[in-house]
């Protein structure tokens, strides 16, 4: 089975990203996410962009207890512990993976105007929890961003 993603060309280089459903029946969610591909993160992770859009509140999650380093410093982490990714394949079907999705949350008002700025438009992260399970394929000369089974 094979994902077809697509370069985001609002970034320099150009980033590879993928395109799921996220579904949480608990949080009542099923909406569309745009993830950046990161081998450099061990966890997927829903950021500040995204937690807007999906109406997410801390504390409607579960706390994890641990934080996460980045850009912006170290944040705090919940969980979203129904969560569901569906990934539409070239084939027209739909892929499920099931995880434990972080969810990490700046707190904007420790942060200066042009930290905050930089933090909103940084994506969510496809990382290496549900990497590990595809062969990933990126070559942007060809424009080419795919996820194999």
């Amino acid at each position: 089975m094979r994902i077809r993603g697509f370069l985001n060309n609002e970034y320099e280089p150009p980033a590879p990203f993928v395109k799921v459903l996220l579904v949480s029946k608990s949080l009542n969610i099923r909406k569309f996410l745009n993830l950046c591909i990161d081998t450099g993160a061990s966890s997927t992770i829903i950021l500040d962009r995204d937690v807007r859009y999906l109406g997410l509140k801390s504390k409607d999650l579960k706390r994890t207890g641990r934080s996460v380093g980045g850009i912006g410093g170290l944040i705090d982490t919940y969980l979203i512990e129904d969560a569901t990714m569906l990934f539409k394949t070239e084939e027209g079907m739909l892929l499920e993976e099931k995880l434990a999705l972080l969810v990490g949350v700046h707190e904007f008002n420790r942060l200066a105007e042009k930290e905050r700025v930089i933090i909103i438009r940084l994506p969510s992260l496809l990382g290496r929890d549900i990497l590990r399970k595809f062969k990933f394929t990126f070559d942007e000369k060809e424009d080419l961003v795919l996820l194999e089974k």
